[in-house]
């Protein structure tokens, strides 16, 4: 068979995110891979008749940072419930409306 060897380096992941919260408004601020400049993927493959190498990067995995702000909108206090006109008496898996 021969030898074989491969080989895949993958650069770590790390980030921080804190949110604060308060009635209605969400703020959330965050960061991944602040102090990593350039992350590389380093694949290799060595056979007897054959050998790989490669380096990649990738733009999701770089320094990023965001800051999020919402705000959330109550539209169910304008509105009234109905009356509920549902027989709860009867014997039977089945409701029967009045």
């Amino acid at each position: 068979m021969g030898r074989e060897f491969i080989h895949t380096t993958t650069p770590a992941r790390y980030g921080l995110s804190l949110g604060w919260s308060h009635n209605e408004w969400r703020i959330e601020a965050g960061t991944e891979n602040p102090f990593t400049k350039h992350s590389l993927w380093k694949h290799s493959i060595e056979r007897d008749i054959y050998t790989y190498y490669n380096e990649m990067t990738s733009r999701i995995y770089q320094q990023t940072g965001y800051v999020k702000v919402a705000y959330t909108f109550d539209f169910g206090r304008k509105t009234s419930r109905e009356q509920n006109d549902v027989n709860r008496n009867i014997n039977s898996a089945i409701l029967k409306v009045n």
